[in-house]
């Protein structure tokens, strides 16, 4: 067993940065999403299929204040996903009362959870359903900056836009007027 879990890792590490883990939920798959830590926004699309009491967990590591968005597009309509940190049964985000759109900012440095499943009525009839999931992280950029260095709202530093930002000035204080 052990080999097929290190074979799965290489092959799934080799072809699309989900890393393969042991996970003590039965009837359960568990990924990790590996972020970059200098990426400003990364993105995912994740193409499965799940069947009956089956779970799938996509995990990916965020820092407080990072922005995580799912677009979720199951084929079947009790195919739904929660979002919630690693070790904590509290949800983020439930799918089932919020629908198929989640975009949320993350509270605490961590592991997060995207754990995917079938309602109940749909997996006791051992029913199927593929599902395409459209994952993004954008890291905030303007932690610690003054919002008046963001003028048209944007969330990106006016001057980074053009080119003129002097890194030798403290964005955490109001721009001064000229």
């Amino acid at each position: 067993m052990k080999l097929l879990l290190l074979i799965g890792f290489c092959f799934s590490v080799a072809t699309s940065s989900l890393v393969f883990a042991e996970q003590n939920l039965p009837n359960s798959r568990h990924y990790e999403l590996l972020a970059s830590d200098i990426a400003v926004q990364q993105s995912w699309q994740v193409k499965d299929t799940i069947k009956g009491y089956e779970m799938l967990e996509y995990q990916i590591n965020l820092n407080k204040g990072t922005t995580l968005k799912v677009d979720f597009a199951p084929s079947n309509s009790s195919n739904y996903f929660n979002i919630l940190p690693k070790g904590n049964p509290t949800a983020l985000f439930v799918g089932p009362a919020k629908g198929d759109h989640a975009e949320l900012t993350i509270p605490d440095n961590g592991d997060y959870v995207i754990r995917v499943f079938l309602m109940r009525n749909a997996a006791r009839r051992d029913e199927q359903s593929e599902f395409t999931a459209d994952i993004t992280v954008l890291k905030s950029t303007l932690k610690g900056i003054h919002p008046s260095w963001d003028v048209d709202g944007d969330g990106v530093n006016d001057c980074e836009k053009d080119g003129s930002c002097d890194h030798t000035v403290d964005y955490s204080l109001p721009r001064k007027s000229n």
